[in-house]
């Protein structure tokens, strides 16, 4: 409930936030919001990560 009273202000993200004098954690709070709802607004996929790793002994 304080977050969303504190970031009521911010204004969805955009490149040129910082010359219009918002602070970096406002930017990041922005972008933040933008990176949400855009995962949550994709359909689901089926996503497979395969993993390799290699060790070597010298």
């Amino acid at each position: 409930m304080l977050a969303t009273y504190l970031h009521r202000t911010i204004p969805s993200y955009y490149k040129t936030m910082y010359m219009d004098g918002f602070e970096p954690w406002e930017i990041l709070e922005a972008k933040r919001k933008e990176m949400k709802s855009k995962f949550f607004d994709e359909e689901p996929q089926n996503y497979e990560i395969h993993f390799t790793s290699e060790i070597k002994v010298k």
